[in-house]
């Protein structure tokens, strides 16, 4: 059980070290105004500090440094949010208010203004159509022997897949194909969809495309298994690169490809509310000296995303945490108009 001293010098060292990147020693507390302590006192409780695991002390400064066991202590227990920060939710409204309909491009902008704000990587998963019904399958002629499908569901999804017309077969007589699909397939959930068309009946609705029918439907197939993948949003690549932390190219070279894995999605969006994620609970090698802060976004029962922030374990966490949580919020209510 820490001490209230010990409570607010430890809120101290992770604040200043998030700041400067230095480690942080009695003599910069002496000069905070709430650590009115002398030097021993402050000296003698970073010492147990440091005996009790929240704070290190670096080979190279007589300093410390926050543990990971201090950050977690400090986000569970002594982080405040930046009031500060609410002088960019109009930023982040006028993203929503632009793009109230494109709801693809409000994720993409929305996430690409977090990572502008709080100089990190960021990603989103949008939630999944799979649980959606299909509203309509229509065609649009490109030339006279491309066109594409769009697929539009009950929520507001939109999927198209690129066709290649066959020599000899009309326009009219595909498009025709396409409405006896459409009728086959309204209202008829996502997920089921793949099935539905494989299945003999379907094959039978459009027998007298029969050398056709295997490549029009594997379109379909195609088109329905991208409904059915997590849609991925990553903005800010780069960012974390700029902290020194990431200064180590194999560090970086790791934490590229485990991006391009996406392994990430596995990681965030397991539980209700905020959730903030450290190395050891991430078991990466490229994350061990970093952070995931998430926020899940409700659509419905069945369908939901998460948008979140992957920086350092020396992250400005009270500056981070008020942002993620007001563009979930944004969101969510994005899909429910």
């Amino acid at each position: 059980m820490l001490t209230s001293r010990q409570k607010l010098i430890l809120k101290a060292i992770i604040e200043a070290y998030v700041r400067d990147a230095q480690p942080v020693g009695s003599k910069a507390l002496t000069q905070m105004p709430y650590l009115q302590f002398s030097s021993a006192t402050l000296r003698y409780d970073m010492a147990q500090l440091e005996e009790l695991g929240y704070l290190e002390k670096t080979h190279t400064s007589s300093g410390r440094v926050p543990s990971e066991k201090g950050y977690r202590y400090y986000v569970e227990h002594l982080v405040t949010r930046d009031e500060d920060v609410m002088d960019s939710f109009p930023l982040i409204d006028e993203v929503f208010i632009k793009h109230s309909i494109a709801k693809e491009q409000a994720i993409q902008e929305a996430i690409a203004l977090l990572s502008n704000l709080t100089n990190y990587t960021t990603l989103a998963i949008g939630p999944s159509a799979s649980q959606s019904t299909i509203q309509k399958i229509d065609f649009i002629p490109i030339s006279e022997t491309d066109a594409v499908i769009l697929i539009v569901t009950n929520q507001g999804h939109v999927q198209h897949q690129n066709i290649t017309i066959p020599e000899g077969m009309k326009i009219h007589d595909l498009k025709e194909v396409i409405k006896t699909l459409d009728d086959l397939l309204r209202g008829r959930l996502i997920e089921e969809a793949s099935e539905i068309l494989k299945a003999s009946f379907a094959k039978n609705e459009i027998k007298s495309f029969m050398d056709y029918q295997n490549q029009l439907i594997q379109s379909f197939v195609n088109a329905f298994q991208k409904f059915a993948e997590e849609n991925f949003y990553l903005s800010g690549v780069t960012n974390v690169f700029d902290q020194p932390e990431f200064h180590n190219v194999r560090h970086i070279k790791n934490f590229v490809e485990m991006l391009d894995r996406r392994e990430l999605v596995k990681l965030i969006g397991e539980k209700e509310g905020l959730s903030i994620r450290f190395g050891s609970d991430l078991k990466l090698i490229p994350m061990e000296n970093c952070t995931v802060i998430s926020v899940p976004y409700r659509v419905s029962e069945q369908e939901h995303g998460t948008i979140a922030v992957l920086g350092p374990t020396r992250m400005d966490y009270s500056k981070v945490i008020p942002l993620v949580e007001y563009i979930a919020s944004n969101l969510g209510k994005l899909y429910k108009k």
